[in-house]
């Protein structure tokens, strides 16, 4: 059971790593394009009306394919001036209380973003902008990252209640 279960935390680890490298990439992407659209209106008058766009649905998506590598590594924003001052036991205790909150909170949001989605798939909904997408496929990334953050969550609460270090050593 416990090599089944250490074998699931790499797995984790590695689709964490993965995703949070696709955000990092998404936003090299669009820094590039950001810097091609600048040269061109200055050198073409050319302007890429669906840059702007294209890079806020690449912002969400960065947010949300990295939040659960980064709660991974503990880099998260914590109270740290509070946390200094409980003992060690009642610090376990806190970091248990939240993670179960933050895990039952993001499986909430999981499962109205996917009833959400849903009925945008159902009703072929599309944004009202040039580009027109489909609105499922810019609302999927929200329910996905929340899933892969309540997983992080509930592990981290094992982690803390166990007296194992929050941070995951993920490379």
């Amino acid at each position: 059971m416990h090599e089944l279960l250490r074998w699931a935390a790499r797995c984790l680890d590695s689709l964490n790593r993965g995703l949070a490298a696709l955000g990092c990439l998404l936003m090299v992407l669009i820094t590039v394009a950001i810097c091609l659209e600048i040269l061109t209106r200055w050198m073409f008058d050319i302007t890429n009306i669906w840059l702007v766009e294209l890079s806020e649905i690449m912002l969400l998506y960065i947010v949300f394919l990295g939040a659960a590598w980064v709660l991974g590594k503990d880099a998260h924003v914590s109270l740290d001036v509070f946390l200094i001052r409980l003992s060690t036991k009642n610090q376990r205790r806190l970091h248990v209380a939240l993670s179960i909150l933050g895990a039952t909170a993001c499986f909430v949001l999981v499962w109205f973003g996917v009833d959400v989605m849903i009925d945008q798939f159902r009703n072929d909904i599309r944004e009202p902008t040039i580009m027109a997408p489909k609105t499922f496929w810019i609302t999927a990334v929200i329910p996905f990252g929340f899933l892969l953050l309540g997983v992080q969550f509930l592990r981290r609460s094992v982690r803390a209640a166990t007296g194992i270090p929050l941070a995951v050593d993920a490379g």
